[in-house]
């Protein structure tokens, strides 16, 4: 057995693998580092071999009012659990954000919470009275790998992209509350689901969000065809958000010869590689303003509820088609193209780790605060780790796959298969960007779950 006896474990469940997985291994690593040991798996996996896992502390990505049980579940068996809120940084509204987003109850069973920085600590800080203590405004890792020092990691992804499109335009759209992958009727459903959605008020409110979308979905579609024929040279790559259904974007473009819908690996890559990024209140303009790359937020349609302030200010704002064709032009002659001065100060107030330390070691900071001595289980659970894999759980996956064929594609589309080999393949590759983390070691814990350790 690899692992060290004494050491504290984090658990890190990852949902979104291209969102995601990339900040958790770098926090990984920075926890190994720091002398912790990690399991980092897909989190149903890890949801449902719990038992069978090393005790600790378990880092989630929400405190919705769905995670309520789930945190009383793993805490019940002897875990801690901290979080933070991936959609926490860039939200339209914020009492929709408080609402749908910052469940009381999920909270009050966290060590930490960890914002993205001060705007969001105040915006949850003026609801959760009492219970400011746990809020520490650290930045998120995801952001760490938009740093030059961490850069590289993509190099290869980057260049090979650039090898393919050339100085290609990146259209990135976030419009899954009109476009869902489950059709646009499944806003409503989802979310009554969740219980977010008990009223005529909250009901209204949603409906005229999605209309909104709609409205903005519709103008993107008819901006491709004028963007394309502007710049007839030039590939343009459309990527859709994770939950909107990809097949209606690529038929809006099949006619549209340098048009093409790409949605596969991290968005970094995209970002560092395109010469040109257009969004609408998208993350990934700020992302691409944290890469010092272009950004431009394309505002055919304006509300003051339903868009998102940060990369939007962030960006350089255009509202017509030939405004939006001579702000390519200028990107793709070189030039900069951002929110300027008024977007830096934005950044700042809403980020916690721009400069200075990493938001990943800000987290572990706070994390090196919070008791996690705990007493791990005795008897063949403990054995799991040495069947290195042998322990699957497939009868739920094959019941999936058996009775509901699109739950189960969605569910691939978020988070396809994870490996030994990809880990350490993606670690060795962090390690060359960063002259760090070379001695860490990988190794299988149980189905979809991997320890790592120094």
């Amino acid at each position: 057995n690899i692992m060290p006896d004494q050491a504290a474990w984090l658990l890190l469940p990852v949902e979104t693998k291209v969102r995601e997985f990339h900040a958790k291994l770098l926090l990984a690593a920075i926890a190994v580092e720091r002398g912790y040991r990690v399991v980092l798996g897909e989190q149903n996996a890890m949801v449902r071999q719990i038992d069978h896992l090393p005790r600790g502390l378990y880092i989630d990505k929400s405190i919705a009012s769905s995670k309520t049980e789930h945190f009383r579940h793993l805490r019940q068996r002897g875990n801690k659990v901290a979080a933070w809120c991936e959609e926490g940084l860039v939200y339209r509204d914020r009492r929709a954000y408080l609402e749908q987003r910052i469940n009381l109850d999920s909270l009050a069973q966290v060590e930490t919470f960890f914002c993205w920085g001060d705007v969001q600590r105040q915006d949850i800080g003026g609801l959760a009275t009492g219970m400011e203590q746990k809020l520490s405004p650290t930045g998120n890792p995801r952001f760490d790998l938009l740093r030059p020092g961490f850069r590289g990691l993509f190099t290869m992804e980057t260049q090979g992209l650039r090898k393919q499109f050339g100085d290609f335009i990146l259209i990135n759209t976030n419009f899954a509350r009109y476009n869902h992958f489950f059709g646009e009727d499944s806003l409503l459903k989802i979310q009554r689901q969740r219980g977010t959605v008990e009223n005529k008020e909250q009901e209204a409110y949603l409906l005229a969000w999605r209309d909104f979308l709609g409205e903005m979905y519709h103008a993107f579609v008819a901006m491709l065809a004028p963007l394309s024929s502007a710049f007839p040279d030039r590939q343009i790559i459309l990527r859709p958000h994770p939950s909107e259904n990809h097949q209606r974007w690529a038929r809006e473009c099949e006619n549209l010869d340098n048009v093409s819908v790409i949605f596969e690996g991290n968005v970094v890559p995209w970002l560092q590689a395109a010469k040109a990024l257009i969004h609408n209140s998208c993350t990934t303009g700020l992302e691409s303003y944290f890469l010092d790359r272009t950004a431009i937020a394309y505002q055919p349609v304006k509300s003051d509820i339903y868009d998102s302030y940060l990369p939007n200010i962030v960006s350089q704002r255009v509202e017509t088609i030939n405004n939006l064709v001579k702000v390519v032009g200028n990107a793709l002659a070189g030039q900069t193209v951002d929110g300027g001065l008024i977007g830096q100060d934005a950044a700042i107030e809403y980020y916690a780790a721009t400069v200075g330390p990493l938001a990943a070691e800000r987290v572990l900071d706070a994390v090196d605060q919070i008791d996690l001595d705990l007493p791990q289980p005795t008897g063949p659970s403990q054995w799991l780790g040495r069947l290195s894999g042998n322990v699957k759980l497939p009868a739920r996956d094959i019941v999936r796959k058996v009775w509901r064929p699109d739950v189960a594609a969605y569910g691939r589309q978020k988070f396809p298969g994870l490996g030994v080999d990809e880990i350490r393949r993606e670690l060795a590759k962090l390690s060359a960007a960063s002259s760090r983390f070379s001695t860490i070691r990988v190794k299988s814990l149980a189905h979809k779950c991997f320890g790592l350790a120094a």
